[in-house]
């Protein structure tokens, strides 16, 4: 990319490491030269690639990132640790003005994209004459395949017509304009087709040369399918786009034991940390670990190259008075690695998640392993006006998604939060609404093995599930007309959803199986907030289906008044557009 700072590729970080290394696809040793004589050598395709995965992390797992990719929507509000910019995201207020938060987050979305493109197009150009052996170099070749179009489909959903540039450039230039949307498309899927045939069946399969959570075959054909149905719900659709998503998802379906991934039986199975090395649901995921060379971790770290899943969707618990709502008595609650560390930026929209998405909660245990309703106490010498908290046996807080009853409540030794308008309606004591500062929790992000309950998290940051491909194919299929497949694909999932380990109802799956009849375009992204909730795809899935503005009027109080149609695009940073000084200005999106 010329003006947008393309020439910073020439500090990206690259690993110059031996052939014999190449299995640790983070190891990084920053280079500040990037020539084409260093891409056309091994070394330098190899550190070229691992950059471009280390730089993900700056993305996904970020502060910044979650809020542009999991506020505004209509499963989720700011909570009350949220900043500026994340309140900006989350209610549309203050949102089309240069508010410095909303460009930052923008604003490195661009500048990494862009830079690690040109890396890759570095590679691609170059790097073939690293490697005399074909399959060693198809196979890096491959990723770099993966790479560039993981990143363009990233832009192209976010901002719409963006520059697209294959080529290295090693000059920078204050000229540049946007490509279209159709163009932009096409590379993508050209760059797919092309990667899901070459890439590795398996992380580090027949000595491939990348493991861990590096893309493979399925991974490809996970982004194709996905490019195809995004495709067809745009304006440079093809006509067999949705065809050709739904074929691409059932050949991954089909195909599945060869690229070693399936469901589990159990839903919360997919998000133990137990299985995080060897997750057969992770379809691509940023590695992050306790080193800190490697794994760019950094004890007590609230910003930077985090994972910090495991706390931006936590409520403040620690500060959940004996005698709330009163500010009197001790804390019920004291922050543990357990619990984690409150950070409280997103909380969960209750009107949405708790009367539509997560209606049924008997039959549907999707709730319950996605959510953390209770606190058990961790704090000695605890007395609440009902009684005291004895430590590791009573529930110190409380947060039902229904009212259990006056009486429950009063029996209650702990604090109770019910749902604003649950408890609006409630009589009798401890009935408190919960609030932007107390909410249930998201646990499928938790990370017990944190070193310090300060740390952020050292799991892998999933970024493509197996049980996605499901509702891919379900979407096409549903635009295809073809509702007795797109009801099989979701009762696959709904038939795990019933599981549980113990007191399943012996009807809980029959129960959850839909007929064709009852798919629809809403039951679909009902579903996924299921499937999905949290995981940094909400605002994508809704402006893919061009659902983002009706349904965000319809469910979400805070972001509905300010929400406008030329929305469904986020804004071009404007510190990228200052760029553009020589040749035709570069166009702002629309509204802003």
């Amino acid at each position: 990319m010329k003006s947008y700072k393309k020439i910073a590729v020439l500090l990206t970080a690259l690993s110059v490491i031996g052939m014999s290394g190449c299995k640790k696809v983070l190891d990084q040793t920053p280079k500040s030269n990037v020539t084409p004589d260093v891409l056309a050598s091994a070394g330098g395709v190899i550190g070229g690639i691992t950059g471009v995965y280390s730089d993900l992390r700056n993305l996904w797992g970020t502060e910044g990132f979650l809020y542009y990719t999991n506020l505004g929507v209509d499963e989720t509000l700011a909570g009350g640790g949220a900043s500026n910019g994340g309140v900006a995201f989350a209610t549309y207020k203050n949102y089309t003005n240069n508010v410095a938060d909303v460009y930052n987050a923008l604003g490195g979305v661009f500048n990494i994209a862009y830079q690690d493109i040109n890396t890759l197009n570095g590679v691609l150009q170059y790097g073939p004459a690293a490697f005399a052996d074909v399959p060693t170099r198809t196979a890096y070749l491959a990723q770099a395949k993966f790479l560039r179009a993981f990143y363009y489909f990233h832009l192209v959903q976010t901002f719409g017509a963006v520059p697209l540039h294959t080529t290295f450039i090693n000059t920078a230039t204050l000229s540049d304009s946007r490509a279209p949307i159709a163009a932009i498309y096409a590379q993508i899927i050209k760059d797919l087709t092309e990667a899901s045939a070459e890439l590795q069946n398996k992380p580090g399969d027949n000595g491939s040369p990348f493991a861990g959570h590096a893309a493979t075959k399925a991974t490809a054909l996970y982004l194709l399918s996905k490019a195809y149905l995004t495709r067809g719900w745009s304006t440079a659709a093809q006509p067999t786009d949705f065809q050709n998503a739904l074929t691409t998802a059932q050949t991954l379906i089909n195909t599945k034991g060869a690229y070693g991934v399936d469901l589990y039986q159990n839903y919360a199975d997919a998000y133990t940390p137990a299985n995080d090395v060897t997750n057969k649901e992770d379809l691509f995921a940023i590695e992050h670990s306790t080193d800190t060379k490697y794994g760019d971790f950094t004890p007590g770290a609230s910003g930077g190259k985090i994972n910090g899943w495991a706390y931006f969707f936590r409520p403040n618990y620690p500060t959940v008075t004996a005698n709330y709502p009163a500010s009197t008595g001790a804390s019920v609650m004291t922050r543990d690695l357990t619990n984690g560390r409150p950070f409280f930026r997103v909380r969960p929209n209750y009107d949405y998640v708790n009367n539509v998405a997560f209606a049924d909660r008997t039959n549907d245990y999707r709730y319950w392993n996605t959510f953390q309703t209770t606190w058990i106490a961790n704090t000695a010498n605890v007395t609440t006006p009902r009684g005291a908290l004895t430590v590791g046996a009573d529930t110190a807080i409380w947060m039902p998604p229904a009212d259990p009853g006056e009486a429950k409540r009063a029996s209650f030794k702990g604090v109770v939060f019910l749902p604003p308008s649950v408890a609006a309606g409630a009589t009798g004591s401890n009935a408190n609404a919960s609030n932007n500062t107390f909410f249930p929790s998201v646990k499928k992000f938790d990370d017990p093995n944190r070193p310090s309950v300060n740390d952020p998290s050292s799991r892998p940051v999933v970024l493509f599930r197996f049980s996605e491909i499901y509702l891919i194919a379900a979407e096409a299929a549903f635009k295809l007309n073809d509702l007795t497949t797109a009801a099989n694909m979701l009762n696959v999932l709904r038939t795990r959803a019933a599981f549980r380990t113990t007191n399943m109802p012996a009807d809980a799956v029959a129960k959850m199986q839909i007929s064709p009849g009852q798919v629809t375009l809403d039951f679909i992204l009902d579903e996924r907030t299921r499937e999905l909730y949290g995981e940094s795809l909400r605002w994508w899935d809704l402006t893919r289906t061009q659902s983002l503005i009706r349904r965000v009027k319809q469910y979400n109080t805070e972001a509905g008044p300010n929400i406008q149609d030329f929305m469904t695009l986020r804004p071009i940073p404007q510190t990228q557009i200052n760029l553009v000084t020589q040749g035709p200005p570069f166009p702002q999106n629309s509204g802003f």
